[in-house]
């Protein structure tokens, strides 16, 4: 009878869930798991992680002075729905449970973000060997994010078209607006102004703008072509009759369209306004023409993504009819360079054309800012909450602790995990909490607490400089283990990037098809990422906002598509109050720099020590002649006598002080993002036939998240790592017959208005 009773106290005790690894996704999974009233009664969950902090490629860490070093740069848009319901949920348990009274980061929208609605296309003109820039200003919108569900498709195909065609006035901030354009816009569209950008300043709203090349039609007299597009784009999302709108709206454009093809796309000097018309106009014909004609089926009325997703964008738009003008342009190529796949060939690139409009669907459908910027670290607005709130809930968390392989049996359960104990500790649980900011604000720091570390440990790491993230350390580990299924755990959660799969999944990917096709199929790439802290202001450098087209407020530099490879900046400065320099050493100006890195072989095998050292070397070195080719066309007083398009590396912020300004520039951030946890995960044509989705492991008793898997919309941004976080756990309580689940804000490729 005891025998009995204990097989059925451990058939009614809480499962114990193992989620392997620390980034966005599994974060994600631990939050939704833990998210339904008496979620203990049925299981308990030990989240594992590399190293000592959590975050993965949104990991933020605090060095020297306390500066905020981070992964890349990372932004959240108005569109990522999913990841402001999930923080709004934090902030507001964070806040209710007290965890964080003293902090000056309470509010995710007051205190942690401030909205960006700028961006800065930068196209370089064969024509006239010269770049030139292309101020995109987005209206505010009433709505908020994170509040109700995505918009509907053909809410997005309407707003599509409008927000596109935005691109074509450039900048309403800019000098000389057209008056009768202003008039315009205040006379057709009032709705379409905002508090922030009032209509007197000449905001262009979402749908103004598709009015500018109809301008001299208006002039004379509303025109019957002006008076369909007006029908059209004021016509109320009905399913019923949206098909028939927006293809007799399309039917009208095309008549400029032709016009444009027949002139050929204005290159001279002064035809700049001339020429984002033309691509602008010609950009959202031949896509939303596409979506129409080759996504929507009008018998089931539903939009099927996947349908085109065969071909390369490029390739697609050629099929459109698109001209190669279009093709080759730079709206084109910020799909490319948004997904870091823009270096994958010698053509430009590779992105599923079936991914890229889903990406561009959805962007349109931004709420209140296009862009918010995080005033902290993303460790910081991010993660910290979200550990502290699960924390709270009740999840444990093992830091230090690698994953060596993922055992399976043959009757298709995970059975056993290896891993490695990195280091030994010196209290009975890690906390890896490092406090800022008169000790107010909780941060991640950039090296692990020594102090909490066995003695013996931490002298070696700090000797040794070795960095414990770091795959290519010379460092013996304290100890190997294996946790066994049905002792340890008995579901798992993986959460590892697929770049790490290849080494601790050898065993299944070796077995099974599925997972040897994933494994091959789905493309990573490195990235790498700066940062450079400035004495100078980014105006005492020479940037002047007006001729750049920037508004005075909510408007920071954020450039995405300048010269390869480091092809995105942004202004971060907002960061600098939180960070801890000497007065003489203040920085002014804090710039954020992102691309791909290219790699001149395949990664060595991790016992090649000092690898990613050597890497970082190698990307520092690269940066600093691209610094010196390309940085004066920002800013033209930070040149020098010997570097005309160059910087001058004495203006750069040191705690050191030195005088030698290569030793001012060494001792900025450098990051070359090569370990394979960190490589960013592509969406190349046909790729996503090979993903397999959170609970299409194949094993019983694991269930997959990550920006690699399926999860509909299968880029690599954090909207969808949340989501597939949410498939994992709401597929591991569906499979233990637990449900009550709140809906998943994922694709819209079934998405029906």
């Amino acid at each position: 009878m005891l025998h009995n009773q204990n097989e059925l106290d451990m058939k009614n005790a809480p499962k114990k869930i193992a989620i392997l690894g620390g980034g966005m996704a599994s974060l994600s999974a631990a939050y939704e798991l833990t998210d339904y009233e008496g979620w203990q009664n049925n299981y308990e969950i030990t989240i594992y992680q590399t190293g000592w902090r959590l975050g993965g490629k949104t990991a933020t860490g605090r060095g020297a002075c306390d500066r905020v070093e981070e992964h890349g740069i990372h932004i959240l848009q108005g569109w990522y729905d999913t990841t402001f319901r999930l923080l709004r949920s934090v902030y507001d348990e964070r806040r209710k449970e007290g965890l964080a009274s003293g902090s000056p980061l309470q509010d995710l929208f007051a205190d942690g973000l401030v909205a960006n609605n700028t961006t800065l296309l930068t196209e370089f003109i064969p024509e006239l060997g010269k770049w030139s820039n292309w101020p995109l200003i987005f209206p505010e919108t009433a709505e908020q994010p994170g509040l109700g569900g995505p918009l509907p498709m053909w809410a997005l195909v309407k707003k599509g078209i409008a927000i596109t065609l935005e691109m074509l006035l450039g900048s309403p901030y800019a000098k000389n607006e057209s008056a009768l354009f202003r008039w315009i816009l205040d006379h057709y569209f009032p709705d379409y102004t905002t508090k922030s950008h009032p209509a007197q300043v000449g905001n262009a709203g979402c749908l103004g703008v598709l009015l500018k090349p109809f301008a001299g039609a208006i002039k004379k007299g509303l025109s019957k072509e002006f008076d369909h597009i007006v029908e059209a784009l004021r016509e109320e999302d009905n399913p019923a009759t949206a098909h028939k709108k927006h293809s007799l709206l399309l039917s009208l454009i095309e008549n400029r369209v032709k016009h444009i093809e027949e002139q050929g796309l204005p290159c001279k000097d002064g035809e700049t306004a001339a020429r984002h018309i033309s691509l602008g106009i010609c950009f959202a014909y031949y896509n939303l023409k596409g979506v129409i004609q080759d996504v929507y089926d009008p018998h089931t009325k539903q939009f099927d993504f996947d349908k085109i997703n065969q071909y390369d964008y490029r390739e697609w738009l050629g099929l459109q009819g698109a001209p190669q003008w279009l093709i080759d342009s730079v709206i084109v190529r910020f799909f490319y360079t948004g997904t870091f796949a823009n270096l994958v060939n010698e053509n430009g690139g590779a992105v599923a054309a079936g991914t890229a409009l889903q990406f561009f669907a959805r962007s349109v459908g931004y709420k209140g800012s296009f862009v918010y910027q995080m005033v902290y670290g993303t460790g910081e607005v991010m993660v910290m909450p979200m550990y502290e709130v699960l924390k709270h809930r009740g999840v444990q968390f093992k830091f230090f602790h690698k994953i060596e392989q993922v055992h399976y049996d043959p009757g298709g359960q995970i059975e056993k995990i290896s891993y490695a104990q990195q280091v030994q500790l010196a209290v009975p649980h890690y906390n890896p909490v490092k406090k800022i900011m008169n000790d107010t604000l909780s941060a991640w720091p950039a090296e692990p607490l020594y102090d909490q570390l066995a003695k013996d440990d931490a002298e070696k790491l700090i000797a040794g400089n070795i960095n414990l993230e770091d795959p290519w350390a010379n460092w013996t580990d304290y100890q190997k283990g294996q946790w066994q299924k049905g002792v340890d755990f008995d579901e798992v959660i993986l959460g590892i990037p697929i770049g790490t799969l290849k080494t601790i999944c050898s065993e299944i990917i070796a077995q099974d098809e599925r997972w040897s096709k994933m494994a091959a199929h789905v493309k990573t790439t490195p990235t790498q990422s700066a940062q450079l802290w400035f004495l100078p202001s980014v105006e005492e450098l020479g940037f002047d906002r007006a001729a750049w087209g920037l508004p005075e407020q909510h408007g920071a530099p954020n450039v995405v598509v300048y010269q390869n490879p480091m092809y995105s900046w942004l202004d971060s400065s907002l960061v600098l109050p939180n960070e801890n320099w000497p007065a003489a050493q203040q920085p002014r100006f804090l710039a954020y720099f992102t691309g791909p890195y290219v790699l001149r072989n395949p990664l060595p095998p991790f016992t090649h020590y000092g690898y990613q050292a050597a890497e970082n070397e190698r990307m520092k070195n690269a940066f600093e002649q691209w610094l010196y080719d390309n940085a004066a066309w920002f800013w033209p007083k930070g040149a020098t006598y010997l570097y005309p398009q160059g910087l001058n590396f004495q203006l750069l912020a040191d705690v050191q002080n030195n005088a030698d300004g290569y030793k001012r520039f060494s001792n900025q951030f450098f990051r070359a993002n090569v370990r394979p946890t960190d490589h960013y995960t592509l969406s190349v044509p046909n790729s996503a036939l090979y993903r397999l989705k959170a609970d299409e492991s194949g094993f019983g008793n694991m269930y997959l998240c990550g920006d690699w898997i399926n999860f509909g919309g299968n880029v690599g941004y954090i909207d969808g790592t949340i989501q597939s976080g949410q498939q994992a756990a709401q597929a591991l309580r569906a499979a233990m017959q637990l449900g009550g689940h709140k809906p998943i804000w994922a694709a819209i490729d079934a998405g029906t208005a």
